[in-house]
């Protein structure tokens, strides 16, 4: 029971990228598609970034209206450290399933680059598109 629980959410993140086409995958070999899924995490990394600092710029330094914006970057803050550890952990999780087999570091990336794609979607709701 237990094993098939693991090998079920060891699967969490290949049934997300299942609805994604990953262009790693057509690389040669283990080690460049290792590469590949690396680099790829690392541009959603930065998106991230930028999005994450988009939203937290567009709050105003005062509170306004009832908003306590300080309180609100703050626990933002929190928030995003909280998630950084959880994705960490989920995908070592991933990692770790994978032990022993040439995909495990393009598991992990991939388990990484799918949370951070979809923490980008997730407070892009919340970021104001520049006025035309």
């Amino acid at each position: 029971m237990k094993k098939n629980l693991l090998f079920a959410l060891a699967l969490l993140p290949l049934s997300a990228m299942a609805q994604q086409v990953d262009p790693c995958l057509t690389k040669g070999n283990a080690q460049e598609m290792s590469a590949c899924a690396k680099d790829a995490y690392k541009k959603s990394e930065d998106q991230l970034k930028t999005t994450n600092a988009a939203l937290l710029k567009q709050m105003p330094e005062k509170d306004e209206d009832g908003i306590p914006y300080k309180a609100v970057k703050k626990q933002m803050v929190s928030a995003q450290k909280a998630w950084d550890a959880f994705v960490e952990e989920d995908c070592k999780a991933v990692s770790i399933y994978n032990r022993g087999s040439a995909l495990k570091d393009i598991e992990y990336y991939s388990c990484m680059r799918v949370h951070t794609e979809q923490r980008i979607s997730d407070l892009n709701r919340f970021v104001r598109k520049p006025k035309s």
